[in-house]
């Protein structure tokens, strides 16, 4: 028997493959942007307008579950030269930025399902679709963007991040909670900025400019790595690998994309005693070995209800070196049953145990989905745990 811990102590002990008291469950609960929910209710329990710590406590006092702090820390700023115009032609929304380099423009299909308003960021996954040009296309482009997205050296900007950090850390300590930081984007990052099929075509015809961008977004990785840990704030920092799976991409590619850049981030959250979570939701059956071989700690979000998943391979693959967030499918089973997420909850502690595993909605409970599911997932967490 294990003693009780706190929520920290036992989201920490499980991610290590430690003993824990009994499994963690960990939520992200989606909102959605208005766009998203247009034509759906919402179903959380709390109002549209609740803040962050109206949530936690529901989450921690209604609900008892665990919890992640999040904390976002940004080193990036344009150069001084830069300058922006945005404006409209018709139904397309264009965004130049002059720089040193020359211009940076990118243009999309400015619908009614287009939630930005008058601006195109760059890193949104609803570029993909309304792309009429992207912001990368070739390497004057990537040069170009160099300027707008660069780091920032500034005394200012480090001090705003380590009181971002600093902050979350104040609140996780009010409730024994553990904090995670975002830690890049990488080839996810690549698509909100070529789209999905110019990537792909890209990293067939012209890898030299993937792996151009690629070098640039790892320095900046590594750099914010290390600020984040050299504030002694965060317990552990999250790599979104959401579109670094085999959906897009062959084993071989993303083994030559990522497994140094990958394992260098690892290893520089891990010299500051922090471990590192990856994110991959689909197309992960193939990479087993290419996971397997990068030194992540904790894998989140594999969707089960995907076609071919096999629980029992991933386990034996994976299962002695990493740890899963991992339960009810999203985009099954929390749309379509409460019996569903049930077994869910049943089958990953089945294949999984209980070293190692945290149950999580793969790779979020959304607000538009059916909440008696979620909370189904969630009696059934506490019944089996």
């Amino acid at each position: 028997m294990v003693s009780a811990m706190t929520s920290k102590e036992r989201v920490l002990a499980a991610m290590r493959r430690e003993p824990v008291d009994h499994v963690p469950c960990v939520c992200v609960f989606n909102p959605l942007s208005p766009t998203q929910r247009r034509h759906h209710r919402w179903n959380f329990p709390w109002s549209e307008a609740a803040s962050y710590e109206e949530r936690l406590r529901y989450e921690l006092e209604v609900l008892g579950i665990d919890h992640l702090v999040p904390a976002g820390v940004s080193l990036t700023a344009p150069h001084p030269e830069v300058r922006a115009k945005v404006w409209r032609e018709g139904d397309v929304l264009h965004k130049v930025f002059t720089t040193p380099a020359g211009d940076l423009h990118a243009a999309v299909l400015f619908t009614e399902e287009w939630p930005h308003g008058d601006d195109i960021p760059f890193f949104s996954d609803f570029n993909v679709g309304h792309y009429v040009k992207p912001w990368i296309r070739d390497e004057a482009d990537l040069r170009c963007f160099t300027y707008v997205h660069r780091l920032d050296p500034s005394a200012a900007r480090l001090a705003a991040a380590r009181e971002s950090l600093s902050a979350a850390r104040r609140l996780a300590d009010r409730h024994g909670l553990a904090v995670n930081a975002s830690g890049g984007l990488g080839l996810t990052g690549a698509q909100h900025l070529f789209g999905a099929a110019d990537l792909c075509i890209a990293s067939i015809d012209n890898p030299g400019l993937v792996h151009a961008y690629l070098d640039h977004d790892h320095q900046i990785n590594l750099r914010t790595l290390e600020v984040i840990g050299e504030s002694g704030c965060v317990d552990t920092v999250r790599r979104n690998g959401f579109y670094e799976t085999a959906d897009f991409y062959s084993p071989a590619q993303l083994t030559d994309f990522l497994a140094g850049r990958l394992t260098a981030e690892a290893d520089c959250a891990h010299a500051y005693g922090m471990t590192m979570s990856y994110t991959v939701n689909t197309g992960v059956m193939p990479i087993l070995d290419h996971l397997a071989a990068v030194p992540l700690d904790t894998l989140v979000g594999i969707d089960i209800a995907f076609h071919g998943v096999d629980l029992a391979r991933i386990k034996a693959t994976l299962g002695d070196r990493k740890s899963f967030f991992i339960g009810p499918s999203s985009t099954y089973h929390i749309w379509h049953g409460a019996e569903l997420c049930r077994q869910a909850v049943r089958d990953c502690i089945e294949v999984f145990g209980r070293t190692g595993l945290v149950i999580t909605p793969c790779v979020s409970s959304h607000s538009i989905m059916p909440w008696e599911n979620t909370l189904a997932m969630l009696d059934e967490w506490r019944r089996c745990r």
